[in-house]
């Protein structure tokens, strides 16, 4: 990721203060993870500013910092819209320092920061800011943050999602509009037919396959599940892991019913559990949205998420989210609970699925839609707490944050569809300035 940074003055002010403020914001900002250019001082002459700009045009950057070193030219942010048209904008502006004996506006960098965002709404340019001290933690996290949200904007064009099998019987929603998924969004979308993947199943040495059953039996605290079960689980895996590396697979969702009963006798929540545990964002059903919900969640933290449907609320206005088996054993609240067994719905011998407690503690529930206008994304924030009661597979009770009937109304007022990726990390912030500049809307509870 190349980053342009420039910081404008003008010589009535304080420049001189601007360019240590810049300084110091170059060495905070240093980071292995993107590049920045920068011609390394204020600007305060006007063709100075343009033939910066016009360098940085040139070296096709990725984002425009612009820093409010002090009051600067009205006329270099039209020069910004006209050549970064397209181009992500954060402005940052600072307080005024305190200098003693010195009585002017030392900057005046609000009023060019306030001056600059209003040119930027008449002409529909979308921006992000900052104000804050240069010195301050929390300016730079702001920062950052915006630059991790143009980072995640990045990855999901480059990204590539696998159906596998397609969607599952009546989940209609569970597709996309792929031109415009792919416009909006950004992941291109492949198909793997259940017939190659059974095929591809059936090829796997069985040198791969006992290797691969030695490290199941050694992840779970329990297996209960056959043998054959077992085998069958590590083949499906190891195909699917297969076909991700030779085609460059970011994330894949699975018709995981009914055609894995029918024609192989088993399920494949435990496959799905252990995708996600690697890092291998995994939904169930063939549902693209919530396999994008997962990815950019996991984009965000570097973590997987249990994806899960709402199934109850409860006298105390809790709410209960569930699935069949699918969560990845890194969210069980203790190694001990976990378990790989026999399909807790399916059951007739149908194995295999994961069972344990899920983590406490707080949590984000998202999940992004596909609607009439463009997309949108839920979001609420609340409490993983104890179970009111046993269940098989895999439950998380959550305190929400908002009364539990603004979220129920919410969730039944957009049409939001039942699977939900809980987020166990406080990801509200970052995964709202993601959004705004997805071009996703956002509804938060």
């Amino acid at each position: 990721m190349r980053i342009g940074l420039i910081s404008v003055g003008f010589p009535n002010f304080r420049y001189d203060i601007a360019n240590e403020y810049l300084q110091k914001s170059l060495e905070k900002l240093d980071s292995s993870n993107y590049e920045i250019l920068c011609c390394g001082k204020t600007l305060i002459d006007e063709q100075d500013i343009y033939l910066e700009l016009s360098n940085l045009k040139q070296k096709n950057i990725d984002l425009l910092i612009l820093q409010c070193g002090t009051y600067s030219y009205g006329s270099c942010m039209m020069k910004i819209v006209e050549l970064f048209e397209h181009t992500p904008l954060l402005m940052w502006g600072f307080p005024e320092p305190v200098i003693e004996g010195f009585y002017g506006l030392p900057l005046n960098s609000l009023c060019g920061l306030n001056m600059y965002g209003s040119f930027l709404e008449k002409v529909d340019k979308k921006y992000s800011y900052v104000y804050g001290k240069v010195d301050d933690e929390a300016t730079y996290d702001k920062v950052i943050k915006t630059i991790r949200a143009i980072e995640i904007k990045m990855k999901m064009k480059g990204s590539k999602f696998c159906i596998i099998g397609g969607r599952v019987p009546g989940f209609y929603l569970s597709n996309v509009d792929e031109v415009r998924f792919r416009h909006e969004i950004g992941p291109e979308i492949v198909y793997y037919s259940l017939a190659a993947l059974i095929k591809d199943v059936k090829n796997i040495s069985s040198e791969r396959v006992e290797k691969e059953i030695e490290i199941m039996v050694g992840e779970a605290a329990k297996v209960t599940t056959t043998n054959e079960m077992l085998e069958k689980s590590a083949r499906i895996y190891l195909a699917i892991q297969d076909y991700k590396e030779k085609n460059n697979i970011d994330g894949f969702t699975i018709k995981c019913w009914p055609e894995f009963q029918e024609l192989m006798g088993c399920s494949v929540c435990g496959v799905v559990s252990r995708l996600n545990n690697i890092g291998v964002a995994t939904s169930c059903e063939g549902d693209i949205t919530g396999l994008a919900t997962m990815y950019i969640q996991n984009l965000i933290t570097k973590e997987p998420c249990f994806f899960a449907d709402l199934v109850n609320i409860n006298e105390e206005g809790v709410a209960k989210a569930w699935h069949c088996g699918p969560a990845p054993l890194s969210l069980a609240r203790d190694k001990e609970t976990t378990e790989y067994l026999e399909h807790p719905t399916i059951k007739q011998g149908m194995g295999f699925a994961v069972q344990f407690k899920m983590k406490l503690g707080r949590l984000t529930m998202i999940k992004l839609k596909e609607a009439k206008g463009g997309y949108k994304m839920f979001i609420a924030a609340g409490e993983g707490i104890e179970e009111d009661r046993v269940l098989v597979a895999n439950q998380a009770d959550i305190r929400f944050d908002s009364p539990i009937n603004k979220v129920l109304d919410t969730i039944m007022a957009n049409g939001i569809e039942h699977h939900y990726a809980i987020v166990y990390s406080e990801i509200k912030d970052i995964l709202i300035e993601t959004c705004k500049w997805m071009g996703i809307e956002v509804i938060d509870c």
